[in-house]
């Protein structure tokens, strides 16, 4: 039966009321259009494709823009009630890492359907900061420069900030200040920067290995001390912005992403002590998505909601800041996984039973 079909392969598990099986026993997609909603069958999708082109054949993948803008609408709206109900002071800005998918019509989506939100972009590259200066024209929206820099990218993006992009590069290694400082006197241009650090908290999941003390990326506190007192010395200390840090992608536990919250809230609020201005703090990636539909904290799921990600992450900087009399910071994420997961669609033909 239709209940069985659905049973069987758990649509309502890990379909996130995107996929569905219509009376037929096809799979459908729910799309939207001008507030209107239809379930569509990939079956139908094809057996068109088929009759129009006589040389269409599977494999093929389908990319659905309307849960792309979802995702992205349910991300920025649930942050922004979580803030709203539990008084927080600062806002949500959210970004989308090109890594995660760097296609032409992917970036250009996310600019077009994340204008509303003023959702931005993370690059690791120069070729991804060029893809992102392409297609991301919004002002407000931040554009965070992670990842190896040589000075041609930091050249492009000092460019950038000077024609009003909200550029932040992101120090991940000693040497990298030392550069970003040359060139900022070079071009006459003041960066913001951001620092990305290393947390004691361990990660979870497949990719726990890249957080924590022994992660390779990100500065340990030490080498945090040492920047601050080289901001200092170079009288650059106003260009500090932004606290960042990554738990790793996928992580299954909420858990592990509050105690990574709290942890680095304490390190943001002695940033300000020392006298940096701050104002975002970046809790990196790792909105997991529930593969198997099983609500379990383990590699292929998750063990909680979106709206529970965003309660406990909201709760935990709000009461270190709060303990610290610090003004509360605008919150940032860099959920790309938990945005175009759902949106593209790979179908071909069964082979065998």
């Amino acid at each position: 039966s239709i209940e069985d079909a659905k049973e069987l392969y758990g649509f309502e598990g890990w379909g996130h009321g995107f996929f569905g099986v219509n009376k037929e026993g096809e799979t459908t997609v729910r799309l939207e259009s001008d507030g209107d909603f239809a379930e569509v069958s990939l079956m139908k999708i094809i057996r068109g494709l088929m009759k129009k082109n006589k040389n269409f054949h599977l494999p093929a993948l389908f990319r659905f823009p309307d849960l792309l803008y979802a995702r992205i609408k349910e991300l920025n709206e649930t942050f922004r009630e979580e803030i709203r109900n539990q008084g927080y002071k600062g806002r949500y800005r959210g970004v989308y890492p090109v890594k995660v998918n760097q296609q032409q019509q992917v970036v250009k989506e996310v600019c077009e359907y994340g204008r509303k939100y003023h959702h931005g972009m993370e690059v690791g590259s120069k070729p991804e900061l060029l893809a992102a200066l392409a297609f991301m024209h919004d002002r407000e929206a931040l554009l965070i420069c992670n990842g190896y820099k040589d000075a041609d990218f930091i050249d492009l993006a000092l460019h950038a900030k000077k024609l009003g992009l909200n550029i932040v590069i992101v120090l991940e290694m000693p040497p990298e200040l030392e550069m970003v400082l040359e060139r900022s006197k070079a071009l006459g241009i003041d960066p913001v920067l951001g620092l990305r650090i290393k947390l004691s908290t361990k990660g979870s999941g497949h990719w726990a290995d890249s957080a924590g003390d022994r992660s390779p990326f990100g500065l340990n506190f030490s080498q945090t001390i040492h920047v601050i007192d080289q901001l200092k010395a170079a009288n650059k200390l106003k260009c500090l912005k932004m606290l960042h840090y990554h738990q790793g992608s996928q992580i299954p536990k909420v858990s592990t992403v509050r105690l990574a919250a709290q942890e680095a809230s304490r390190v943001y609020a002695n940033l300000v002590k020392e006298g940096a201005p701050m104002g975002l703090l970046n809790l990196g990636g790792g909105l997991a998505v529930d593969y198997s539909g099983r609500k379990m904290p383990d590699e292929n799921s998750m063990n909680y909601s979106l709206r529970e990600y965003s309660a406990d992450i909201v709760e935990a900087v709000q009461k270190i800041m709060d303990d610290a009399d610090i003004p509360h910071p605008d919150l940032v994420t860099e959920s790309g996984r938990a945005v175009v997961a759902y949106y593209s669609v790979l179908a071909f033909d069964i082979l065998d039973v």
